[in-house]
């Protein structure tokens, strides 16, 4: 960012791909604020560095969501809040279970989303969104059995990311999403997967959808990120 400071609300930032951008974007003179359930890691991170700020939230409170971006007023936001979901559809995955993961990773991305672009809005000023997908949200791609709540929200994030950046694109605001393969976090660790890639390694790629110096004639573009593991 050629030393300017800028600030960046991540939801999700307590932990995985998170955090990861969070750290990136602090070393490189961004204000930070992570946002997420789990004060104790958010805390934690704040203690980290200086320009990161901790905010305990639960994304799929909307009016809490639009309340903390509107006080803190980021230039840019990093949507990464998401649960995987796991279960078959004859037993595991109920109702409730498939309501839950499509309000944390599909809604608490909306209402990010929504805060931050009605806030620019009434402003007058551009900003800058990167929601997560997932390959597994992409048509075509490899499907597992037992993900299909994962799978749906990751498919709803990339219609989401298309739909905003048509509405946002009057008023300077981009809206993009990445899509990466499996990363080494707690929540793909608990499936039993230890992939090569970690999220220090994807990191990059949100940073550069952040710059406008780098990608500024990007959004609503879907990067897909094949990991690199054999």
């Amino acid at each position: 960012m050629s030393g300017e400071r800028r600030s960046v609300f991540i939801t999700g930032g307590g932990s995985g791909l998170g955090a990861a951008v969070a750290r990136r974007l602090s070393a490189r003179n961004w204000r930070v604020v992570v946002a997420g359930r789990r004060a104790e890691r958010l805390d934690a991170l704040a203690r980290e560095r200086s320009n990161v700020t901790a905010c305990a939230l639960d994304v799929t409170d909307a009016a809490a969501v639009e309340a903390a971006i509107r006080a803190h007023a980021p230039d840019a936001l990093v949507c990464c809040a998401a649960i995987m979901g796991r279960g078959a559809i004859w037993d595991e995955l109920t109702p409730e279970r498939f309501a839950e993961v499509m309000a944390i990773n599909v809604g608490g991305t909306f209402h990010a989303c929504r805060a931050a672009m009605r806030l620019w809005r009434e402003r007058g000023r551009g900003g800058d969104i990167v929601n997560v997908s997932s390959l597994g949200g992409l048509r075509g791609m490899q499907r597992f059995s037992g993900f299909g709540a994962y799978a749906t929200s990751k498919h709803a994030v990339c219609g989401l990311t298309e739909a905003l950046a048509l509405e946002g694109k009057a008023h300077d605001i981009r809206v993009n999403a990445i899509a990466p393969g499996t990363m080494r976090t707690e929540m793909v660790a608990a499936l039993g997967l230890t992939p090569k890639t970690t999220p220090e390694a994807i990191a990059p790629t949100v940073e550069y959808l952040l710059d406008r110096a780098l990608s500024a004639p990007l959004s609503g573009t879907i990067v897909d990120i094949h990991c690199n593991d054999d």
